[in-house]
């Protein structure tokens, strides 16, 4: 298979082309840079110059191949509201090139949107309440764009919403700002009356197999959650990142404002403090995936990266 991915430079976007390459696929990627150039074709990945704001290349490249993955999401602009607008018309640039073939759009979302889970364990059906913080408000812009691909004719419209990532360096993410705020604070930080909240996670490369799956077998107007774990602690989790830093288990528990401040990231922060639970039942039923990450505590624990 031909496979057109934007993204495919990033942290979750390269490990999804390593895994196309490792299964036999071909992959054309969205390059925006030199260094991304570069990047794709040491990989053996063919380069197509152009942004998300390229639409007629966008249309065009998702005509030619055999399937679409939208990884990219451009943050560069510092503003959640312009980068939503520029996604949706990146995707319904890809739809345009892809309708009347039956041919697969996967498009990634996040967990992100469902907002605080408290205590449930959210599938795809759960209903989303619109929350109140403005991080999560932002993120919830997304729905339409996924309902977009999810109702496109004449493709295989598929959403993946993954949760929070690790492994092979945790990207610039959840953990990857924690360690951080942990190495200035020589402790891992957590919120203050969260140390019970649960949250779900999956490594990268299991993720990655699950956009292959989607890829190759999911049906049209398809939802599907990532998870591989659930029912991890904030503060367990806190002890063990703690550990694989060298840092014998040491955390603190600060309010609010001194979590934004340790973190300087206050949406991190607001979502470090929430719940974060969903279930994954659906994607191994329907597509067979088995994730082979299942003890993240054991492996934070053991290293930083």
């Amino acid at each position: 298979m031909q496979v057109f991915m934007t993204g495919a430079t990033g942290y979750i976007g390269s490990a999804i082309a390593r895994r196309l390459l490792e299964t036999g696929n071909q992959i054309v990627a969205l390059a925006r840079s030199d260094d991304a150039t570069r990047k794709l074709e040491k990989q053996g990945i063919e380069p197509l110059h152009g942004a998300l704001t390229d639409t007629q290349i966008l249309t065009h490249a998702a005509r030619s191949a055999d399937g679409v993955i939208h990884n990219a999401f451009d943050m560069s602009t510092g503003d959640f509201a312009t980068s939503n607008a520029l996604d949706a018309e990146a995707v319904e640039a890809l739809i345009v090139g892809l309708q009347g073939s039956d041919k697969p759009l996967v498009y990634t979302s996040g967990t992100g949107v469902l907002g605080d889970t408290g205590a449930a364990i959210y599938d795809e059906e759960t209903p989303i309440a619109a929350s109140e913080l403005p991080a999560v408000r932002s993120l919830q812009m997304r729905l339409k764009i996924e309902r977009t691909v999810l109702d496109a004719p004449g493709l295989r419209g598929i959403v993946l919403r993954p949760p929070n990532v690790y492994g092979l360096g945790d990207g610039r993410a959840v953990f990857w700002m924690i360690r951080a705020a942990a190495q200035r604070l020589g402790a891992v930080p957590y919120a203050v009356g969260a140390g019970d909240n649960f949250w779900t996670f999956v490594h990268v490369d299991d993720l990655a197999d699950l956009f292959v799956l989607a890829l190759e077998k999911a049906p049209a107007g398809q939802l599907f959650h990532a998870g591989a774990q659930n029912g991890l602690r904030t503060r367990d989790i806190a002890v063990a990142l703690s550990h694989g830093m060298g840092l014998g288990g040491k955390t603190v528990a600060l309010d609010g404002p001194a979590l934004a401040e340790a973190i300087g990231f206050p949406p991190m922060a607001d979502y470090w403090s929430s719940n974060s639970q969903s279930s994954s039942e659906k994607a191994r039923r329907m597509l067979g995936w088995k994730p082979r990450h299942a003890d993240l505590l054991a492996e934070v624990a053991q290293t930083s990266v």
